[in-house]
């Protein structure tokens, strides 16, 4: 929307804005990081395209130009630049008073848009812990109408059953099991309204090369740490990985002694309780 608007205010027919790691033009985020031909250059300065022709040459995203302007703002998170180019007609020097006079609204637009990516990254990275957990949140209003649910929540009601109904949160019952594998828990806030957790206890241990790296085992013991920590008991085990009874417990008393752990309870803890599970 900024550049889209700052292409509309100085009549240039294309914007791209340069960050450290990652670039953006109207159309959205690209990934084009801050070009190394722009190293050097003073920020808070106005550069007209002959300035910048031998620089800007070697950018193949950049749209064929009949006359360009750049101007680098500096702000809390690293300096940022602003490429503008038309395609018909050369820049006036009024376009480049009036771009310099933007250097402060710039800066913070500049400090918002990092700020921005910066909790959209932090975001993602808790709805793909959230997911890897099969866990989501929801909100109920006064009158038990959903409000709110995140994308993990929302994904475990399509999935549900048709038959399966999600409750409607009722005062002292904090628990629901909605279906073999999905439960909800509900907590009331001051205001009278619900807040739901959701989860889908059917997430899976990580890979068993993983989980050998992790407690320094081999791999044919980490696979067998694998089948004890999803609840097969040792024989259950042994069979799933074609290994006789022998071979299995010769495996498990391995597993114990390098780990230090004191049975199968202790190790489903260490598996799922720690962050070997999130991988």
């Amino acid at each position: 929307m900024m550049l889209q608007s700052l292409c509309e205010y100085l009549r240039a027919d294309h914007a791209t804005l340069y960050f450290a790691d990652q670039g953006w033009t109207p159309e959205g985020a690209a990934e084009h990081p801050l070009p190394p031909a722009l190293a050097g250059l003073r920020l808070g300065r106005v550069y007209t395209g002959e300035e910048l022709a031998e620089r800007l040459f070697a950018l193949d995203d950049l749209p064929q130009a009949k006359d360009q302007r750049a101007i680098g703002i500096r702000s809390a998170h690293g300096a940022g630049w602003l490429i503008l180019a038309r395609a018909r007609e050369l820049f006036r020097a009024s376009d480049s008073a009036a771009l310099a006079a933007l250097v402060p609204h710039l800066a913070h637009a500049f400090a918002m848009a990092a700020q921005v990516r910066a909790q959209t990254e932090c975001a993602a990275q808790a709805e793909a812990v959230m997911r890897r957990l099969g866990i989501g949140a929801l909100r109920w209003d006064k009158t038990d109408r959903i409000v709110s649910s995140d994308p993990v929540s929302q994904d475990i009601l399509a999935a549900l059953p048709a038959h399966a109904k999600l409750p409607s949160p009722e005062a002292g019952r904090p628990f629901h099991q909605i279906t073999q594998g999905v439960e909800l828990l509900v907590q009331t806030e001051m205001d009278g309204a619900s807040k739901g957790l959701l989860r889908m206890n059917r997430q899976t241990l990580p890979s068993a090369e993983l989980i050998a790296q992790a407690l320094e085992l081999t791999l044919a013991e980490a696979r067998l740490a694998r089948a004890l920590g999803q609840g097969d008991n040792l024989r259950e085990a042994a069979m799933r990985l074609n290994l006789t009874i022998e071979t299995a417990r010769y495996y498990s008393k391995q597993i114990f002694a390098k780990t230090g752990l004191r049975g199968q309870p202790d190790l489903i803890r260490r598996l799922w309780s720690g962050v070997l599970v999130l991988a």
